[in-house]
C-alpha cells in the first residue's frame, strides 16, 4: 500500500511539473527568428509580447488543482488510478471558478474590490493586444497591396508575385497561430471574470453574453471606463467585465480575419 501511495504521490508531482513546464516557451519559439524577410516582424513581436500577461496567474490554477487532486486521490484510493481520477477532477476545479473562489476567501467586499482592480489591468492589456493585432493585420494588408500594385504595374512578373504572396500567406499562418494562442488564454480569463461577476451580481454573466448588459459605457473611451465607472462596486465590476467581454470579442473577430486574409486577399486572383 505504501508503495502504491508513493507512486501515486509521484504522479501528482509529475503532473504539476509537466503542466507548469508545458506553459513555458520562449518568444523565439513562438514567433521564429528575424531573418529579415518579414516587413511586419516588429508588429508580430509586439503582439506576442502582450500574450505574456494572459498566460499568468489564472492558468496556474489548473496545474495546482491537478496536483492537489492527484494527491487527494492517492491518499483516498492509494493507487495510481485514484491519483489520475483525482488529477482530472482537480484540474477542472482549478480552472472553472477558481479565480472567484480564491478572491472570495478575502471576504465579499475585499473580493469585489480585488476583482475591480484586476479588471482594470485586464482591460488595459486587452486594449494593447487589440492595438498590436490591428497593427499586424494592417501591415500584412499593406504588404499584399504592395505586391499586387507591383504586379499590376508590371514591375514584377507573375512568378515573383506568386512567390511573395506565398511568403505572406506563410507569415499570416504564423500570425494566426500566435493570435489564436493568445485569444484562447483571453477567453479562459474572460470566463473566470464572468463567473466572478455572476457571483457578485447574479444573472450578469448571461446579460453580458447576450449583449443585454448596460451599453452606455461603450460610448466612452475605455481608459475612462476603468476610472470613472459609476454605481456600486458590484455594478462597476459588471461594467468592467462587459468591457472586457466586448474587447475580447473584437480580438476574436480580428484573429479569425487573419485566416480570411490569407485565403481571399493574399492571392493574385483579384488583380
Amino acid at each position: 500500500m505504501r508503495s502504491n501511495r508513493a507512486k501515486a504521490s509521484l504522479v501528482s508531482i509529475t503532473i504539476v511539473a509537466m503542466a507548469l513546464s508545458g506553459c513555458v516557451t520562449t518568444q523565439q519559439d513562438r514567433i521564429g527568428a528575424n531573418d529579415g524577410t518579414d516587413a511586419c516582424y516588429q508588429y508580430r513581436v509586439a503582439l506576442d509580447s502582450t500574450g505574456n500577461y494572459y498566460a499568468e496567474d489564472m492558468l496556474k490554477g489548473a496545474a495546482i488543482g491537478a496536483g492537489v487532486g492527484a494527491l487527494t486521490g492517492a491518499l483516498a484510493g492509494g493507487n495510481l488510478k485514484s491519483a489520475l481520477i483525482g488529477a482530472a477532477a482537480g484540474a477542472a476545479l482549478g480552472t472553472l471558478g477558481g479565480y472567484w473562489n480564491s478572491k472570495a476567501q478575502q471576504g465579499r467586499d475585499q473580493a469585489i474590490l480585488g476583482v475591480m482592480n484586476d479588471l482594470d489591468a485586464e482591460n488595459q492589456n486587452l486594449d494593447r493586444t487589440q492595438v498590436a493585432l490591428d497593427q499586424l493585420v494592417n501591415c500584412r494588408r499593406a504588404e499584399i497591396a504592395r505586391v499586387k500594385a507591383d504586379y499590376k504595374a508590371k514591375r514584377i512578373g507573375k512568378p515573383e508575385a506568386e512567390q511573395r504572396m506565398t511568403l505572406i500567406r506563410t507569415q499570416l499562418d504564423k500570425d494566426y497561430a500566435i493570435a489564436s494562442s493568445i485569444n484562447q488564454n483571453i477567453v479562459k480569463r474572460r470566463d473566470e471574470y464572468l463567473i466572478a461577476a455572476d457571483n457578485i451580481e447574479p444573472g450578469s454573466a448571461e446579460k453580458i453574453r447576450t449583449k443585454t448588459a448596460v451599453q452606455a459605457q461603450t460610448k466612452k473611451k475605455k481608459a475612462k471606463q476603468t476610472t470613472t465607472a459609476s454605481g456600486t462596486p458590484a455594478s462597476q465590476v459588471v461594467q468592467r467585465t462587459n468591457t472586457a467581454f466586448e474587447t475580447s470579442e473584437r480580438i476574436n473577430a480580428t484573429t479569425s480575419s487573419i485566416q480570411q486574409i490569407a485565403q481571399k486577399e493574399a492571392t493574385l486572383d483579384a488583380v
